[in-house]
Order: C-alpha cells, then structure tokens, then sequence
C-alpha cells in the first residue's frame, strides 16, 4: 500500500483533517516561511497540535521564494536555516525529524552546481543535524544535493518537464497533480520509506 499524502499551504481545519483522515491520507506536508504573504501558509503550533491530535503525520518545508537562480546563495542558505530552526522550536518539531527546503524552479546544472549548493551547504553547516534536511525540486537537483549528502531526504516536485523527472528513484516524497483535496490548496503526494515526517509530543 502507498503512504499518500498532501502538502498544502492552506490551514487545517477540524474539518479538513477529519476529511483527510477519512480519505486515508496519511501524511500532511505544511510551511514555515519568513516572507511569505499567503494567508494561512505558515504553519502555527496550533494547527501543529491539531495535526497531532488527529494521527496524521506532519511534514515541514520551508519557502520563501526560490523560484529563480538569484536567490541561492551561502548567505541565504545561513538565513533560512535560521528561520526554519526558529519556527520548529516554535511549535515543538522533534529534532530527529526533517525540514524540507525548496527549488521550485527547473534549475540548470550551473544554478545546481554554483548558488544552490552552496545554499545547501550552508543550510546543513547552520542546522548542523538539530534536524535531517531534505531538498524539494526537480530530478537533477534531488540527485545532485541528496546524492552529494548535503540532505537525507529528497521530495521529487511534480513538474514532469523539469530535468531529472523521470530518471530520479531516490525520492523519498513525490509530489503528485495539484488539487483541491478536503478544501485546501493542495497537491497529492506519495511517500516511500522513511521521509522525515512527525508527530508532535501532546502533554
């Protein structure tokens, strides 16, 4: 049986979990962000702690706006690994879990092999495993930065178009067709083997 899942970047609800949860989803996949201006993208504790409440698996991303080659840099990297460790205090992240950060453009090889790893870089100096970092992105970025061991878990993006789609098995996520699922903004996801998800401890 697969592990399905969605990640989305609208809130969960009592009620879109319940329906999660009858649909057989196992796993949501919700954002932290520093800059983001989507109402209901940034995931709360209390959102974190209704996730929990409900079995469901959470899984954490962190975005900004990577969707170009100018916002990859060592120093970026060293700022969002900061954001991203600050917000998973914030609601109680288990530390043996992950932070998935994303590419979420067709990066070419020369974007891959100059800012974006020195991006990721960065990221694993600056969560220096308080955390497992994953990469989100095409087929030649998950191989380039998890094969290269700069993250232990890769989330293949659905653009099928993207460089490295089709070749790329090492994912531990992959993203499915964007839609509406329960009323949230969402894609469909797919998970295999470990892939960095948690629960929150609930006193």
């Amino acid at each position: 049986m697969p592990i399905t899942g969605v990640d989305s970047s609208s809130a969960c609800t009592d009620t879109s979990i319940a329906c999660l949860k009858a649909g057989g989803y196992s796993f949501v996949g919700r954002y932290y962000s520093r800059t983001t201006h989507i109402a209901g993208k940034k995931l709360t504790k209390a959102e974190a702690e209704l996730i929990a409440k409900s079995g469901l698996i959470l899984v954490t991303v962190y975005e900004d706006g990577p969707t170009q080659a100018s916002y990859f840099s060592a120093a970026r990297g060293t700022q969002d690994a900061e954001a991203a460790l600050a917000q998973a205090a914030a609601i109680g992240q288990p530390r043996d879990s992950a932070i998935y950060f994303t590419v979420d453009y067709d990066a070419a090889h020369g974007d891959i092999t100059g800012g974006i790893t020195e991006y990721f870089k960065a990221i694993a100096a600056t969560i220096n495993n308080a955390y497992a970092v994953g990469v989100y992105g095409s087929g030649a970025v998950c191989t380039a930065i998890k094969g290269g061991g700069l993250a232990t878990y890769a989330w293949l993006a659905q653009s099928t178009g993207w460089t490295g789609f089709h070749e790329y098995a090492g994912w531990n996520i992959r993203q499915g067709a964007e839609q509406s699922v329960c009323g949230l903004n969402s894609d469909l996801d797919e998970a295999q083997g470990e892939y960095g998800g948690f629960t929150l401890t609930l006193e």
